[in-house]
């Protein structure tokens, strides 16, 4: 099992970029595919007038997942968090899909982890170019 967090408007699709995110959906991922909800965390809104500070809080409060899912991410962004052990994958697809995706090539790209330092998904079938189609 993973904990994945999503920056979403609306829990339905991916469509927020990391940096920009007012919220978080975290999610419990099984190897299956199958997933679980588990709660929204909100970035307080006085720390988003400044993008760089926002984005370091949100990293904080995500600390504990393993996987960040977002429509965008920059680089010093998806750097903090790979220092922090969390991987990061830029998408724009349904949230359900990603997470099954996920969940059944998890294993696969955590394993392969030092080949997505720089992660970007998006364009193939799946909307990950490391494993997921």
């Amino acid at each position: 099992m993973s904990k994945v967090a999503v920056a979403s408007t609306d829990g339905i699709t991916i469509n927020e970029h990391f940096g920009r995110a007012k919220e978080f959906w975290i999610y419990e991922v099984a190897e299956t595919g199958a997933y679980t909800f588990l709660e929204r965390r909100e970035i307080p809104q006085d720390i988003n007038a400044s993008h760089t500070h926002a984005a370091s809080k949100a990293i904080e409060l995500l600390a504990d997942v393993a996987v960040v899912l977002a429509a965008q991410i920059g680089r010093q962004a998806e750097a903090e968090l790979q220092t922090k052990g969390i991987l990061s994958f830029a998408l724009n697809r349904p949230v359900d899909k990603a997470l099954v995706a996920y969940g059944k090539r998890g294993k696969y790209i955590k394993g392969n982890a030092h080949l997505n330092a720089t992660a970007s998904c998006g364009a193939n079938s799946c909307g990950c170019s490391h494993g997921c189609r």
